[in-house]
């Protein structure tokens, strides 16, 4: 206290920390709120009461009153002990025939959950519960199309399976399969192989529904009897054995003055009946009069168990197999002893077990007088009507759930194609793309090495065609023996410069050959080169190189190539004055423009049109062959690889002389292999 008091002046925040934790963990602490000692009464009324269902509907009706009562004046935030209280309690009401009573009950259950959704544990599998209860309910009305209803959404729904330990579930999952087997095999004419499905699907959850033995009887039942509707005899009989055995054996454990009976009267009285149904129609293996015997012995039960619909049932069947037989005595005996208490009976309870009651009545000639006979034949045929109108409505029922099942089969089925379609389509789809894809790059790499070897074939005719053009005159001057020494040398000279500009040329043009190197070197170091190189100028030309500055991007032994070739050609054209190489920016800053001009003879337009097309064809005379295809050739490797620009040129006119322009990468604008963004529109515009 002292340590939270110190919190509380010296970091408040800190204390309303630890309040907030503290209170939080209290909350943690409680359960639900309820005091556990006033639940526990709660939870142990309910349990006696539910024990004693079928032993004595009266007690448990009591017990699930006083519950009921309890959690409303004591402990009414007790939902779940509310919720099961109510449930025993309409149960009990249905095996009294209160179903008025009954009826309420399942609503009160209904309403509590509406209400209390959130504070209950249980609240869904006590409405399941109770809408069992209501399915049954209507049938004992011959509403079967709507008691049908309510078991399909049960069945639909995910509620049964949710918690299979818990033992609310085992009873809702016995109370569902009792309730569907009883409307499907004796309130309607069941298939047989629903029957058999049915059994089927219980029979293979039986070892997990644990319930009691009261139930594990009433589920017995319910089997023999589905069993028995599809003829499936022995197998009916054997379930009515096993509710034998469990009766046995709980009369050795029972208190004195207690039968084994006693503690399920209802569900023995029920058993008797079935087996003797089930001996009625195995003729030959016991007597009628034992037949008979155990008609009346359960008719006898149920009389001491008080429930009405099944006193009415136990009467009807008893007096039907007694007029079977041909024992009318002991049919009138039977049908008096109902006939002594028939003011208990409301009319329209149990339609179907009334008509059958009736049509004994009517058989047996028990009628005291005409005027009875025909009242009972009119309520006869007011039953027969009334469950006529509901048979209707249940194969309506039944007609559009078939219609919606096939239709909702036919829907899985057509998605579940149209899915197999739309995958093999898509599959498809991206096998034909990648078909498509590869048959596209196959394309290209046959269509780029159809180019290469066309280039190639170009390369080589060229090469011939340039190769003796260029070659056959100084081989005649060498075949001429009067010729000088000092020009036979210097024809020597030009010859194998004309060799080595096909081996550069070669080199370039194959493309396996010379690979392009690109750096950055100053043009300046490239004039010295080409001025070491060439051919000293005769007859008194000038041979002038400009200083320059300018660096440039590409590769600077085929940049002395190039420049090489076009100051030879210039000098060769040039008799006289001068040939002037120059190189500085160009117009625009990514460039350097290199000029070679020259005082020679100049060029028409056509000869500037075909003067560097390596299918040219030469004129006779003409002395520009490999030099400048080659140079084609540089300049177009150099835009390969700078991808700027590069371009050659010439600017000339019939005796004025020619200029060659040159247009390389500049170097210190930007770095190899940057694509430049005008690219495509110089090479429109340059001449």
């Amino acid at each position: 206290m002292v340590f939270v008091l110190y919190l509380c002046r010296v970091k408040r925040l800190a204390a309303y920390v630890i309040i907030l934790l503290s209170t939080a963990f209290c909350s943690c602490c409680k359960t639900d709120g309820v005091d556990p000692l006033r639940r526990s009464r709660v939870d142990g009324l309910n349990k006696e009461a539910f024990v004693n269902r079928y032993r004595d509907p009266q007690r448990s009706l009591a017990l699930s009153d006083s519950a009921l009562r309890y959690v409303q004046d004591s402990l009414p935030e007790y939902v779940d002990g509310e919720l099961r209280a109510a449930n025993n309690k309409a149960f009990a009401y249905f095996l009294t025939s209160d179903y008025a009573d009954a009826t309420e009950m399942v609503d009160l259950v209904d309403k509590l959950v509406g209400q209390h959704r959130r504070e209950t544990r249980n609240g869904d599998i006590e409405t399941v519960i109770a809408q069992l209860l209501r399915a049954r309910l209507l049938q004992r009305s011959c509403r079967i199309a709507d008691s049908y209803r309510l078991l399909y959404n049960i069945g639909r729904s995910s509620m049964l399976e949710k918690n299979s330990d818990n033992l609310l579930f085992n009873y809702a999952q016995t109370e569902y399969y009792i309730t569907l087997l009883t409307l499907n095999f004796h309130y309607r004419n069941g298939k047989e192989e629903d029957v058999m499905t049915t059994v089927g699907e219980v029979e293979a959850r039986r070892g997990s529904l644990k319930v009691d033995y009261a139930q594990d009887m009433a589920l017995n039942y319910a089997l023999a009897y589905g069993l028995q509707s599809a003829g499936e005899s022995l197998r009916a009989l054997d379930y009515c054995y096993e509710n034998f055995e469990i009766l046995d054996r709980l009369s050795r454990t029972a208190l004195p003055g207690d039968t084994a009976s006693a503690f399920c009267l209802y569900n023995y009285a029920n058993t008797l009946q079935m087996a003797a149904m089930i001996h009625k129609n195995m003729p030959g293996t016991v007597t009628p009069d034992s037949v008979l015997a155990l008609y009346d012995e359960a008719r006898r039960c149920f009389f001491d168990f008080g429930d009405p619909y099944q006193m009415l049932g136990g009467v009807t069947s008893t007096a039907r197999y007694a007029l079977l037989i041909g024992d009318t005595a002991a049919a009138h005996h039977v049908l008096g002893e109902w006939r002594a208490l028939k003011g208990a009976w409301t009319p329209f309870a149990a339609p179907k077990m009334e008509e059958g009651f009736f049509d004994v009545l009517i058989r047996s000639g028990y009628a005291r007088h005409p005027e009875e006979n025909r009242q009972w034949y009119e309520h006869r045929c007011e039953l027969q009507e009334y469950i006529a109108r509901n048979e209707e409505e249940d194969f309506a029922l039944q007609n559009s759930l078939d219609m919606a099942h096939r239709r909702s089969s036919l829907m899985t089925a057509f998605a579940v194609t149209l899915g197999a379609l739309l995958l093999a389509l898509a599959t498809l789809t991206v096998l034909l793309w990648a078909s498509r894809r590869r048959l596209r790059r196959e394309k290209e790499q046959l269509q780029e090495a159809k180019r290469r070897d066309v280039e190639r074939i170009a390369n080589v005719e060229t090469c011939l065609s340039v190769l003796r053009h260029d070659v056959s005159p100084f081989m005649g001057y060498l075949r001429n023996p009067a010729l000088p020494e000092e020009l036979r040398g210097e024809v020597l000279e030009q010859l194998l410069r004309t060799f080595d500009n096909i081996k550069n040329w070669t080199s370039l043009s194959i493309p396996t050959g010379l690979a392009f190197r690109a750096s950055r070197f100053a043009l300046q170091e490239v004039f010295d080169d080409v001025r070491r190189q060439v051919a000293p100028p005769h007859n008194g030309v000038e041979l002038r190189f400009m200083p320059t500055k300018a660096i440039l991007w590409g590769d600077r032994l085929l940049a002395t190539i190039l420049l090489r070739n076009l100051v030879n050609n210039a000098l060769q054209h040039t008799e006289q004055g001068s040939v002037r190489v120059e190189g500085d920016k160009g117009a625009e800053d990514d460039f350097v423009e290199i000029r070679i001009s020259d005082t020679g003879c100049g060029m028409t337009a056509e000869q500037q049109e075909n003067l560097f097309k390596a299918d040219r064809t030469l004129a006779p005379g003409s002395e520009h062959g490999f030099g400048l295809i080659l140079c084609r050739y540089i300049v177009k490797k150099h835009d390969d690889h700078t991808r700027r620009g590069c371009k050659l040129w010439v600017e000339s006119e019939p005796g004025t002389g020619t200029t060659m322009h040159v247009l390389l990468a500049r170097g210190e604008s930007r770095q190899k292999g940057e694509t430049h963004k005008g690219h495509t529109q110089r090479q429109n515009e340059r001449p």
